[in-house]
């Protein structure tokens, strides 16, 4: 089974962590959220200190098991041309 989590991530030296979107088995589920989140919020995270760019959304893919490896990650222009 493999598993697609959608990413929000923070810029190189940023003291706070990456956001997961959405964790799904549907990779096209996934792709909807990605494509929905930068509709609605552009590049950017809302959080307890404020709104914040971030350097890109990125669908990962991998098996949902501690410890697995990566098996792709797909950056928002790699999916979409808006």
């Amino acid at each position: 089974m493999i598993e697609y989590s959608v990413i929000l991530k923070r810029f190189p030296g940023s003291y706070k962590p990456d956001v997961c979107i959405i964790r799904d088995e549907d990779r096209e589920v996934a792709i909807k959220e990605m494509h929905k989140y930068s509709k609605q919020h552009g590049f950017s995270v809302k959080d307890e200190d404020g709104t914040h760019t971030i350097a890109n959304i990125v669908l990962i893919e991998k098996e949902p098991i501690a410890g697995s490896p990566i098996i792709s990650i797909k950056e928002y222009r790699e999916l979409f041309d808006d």
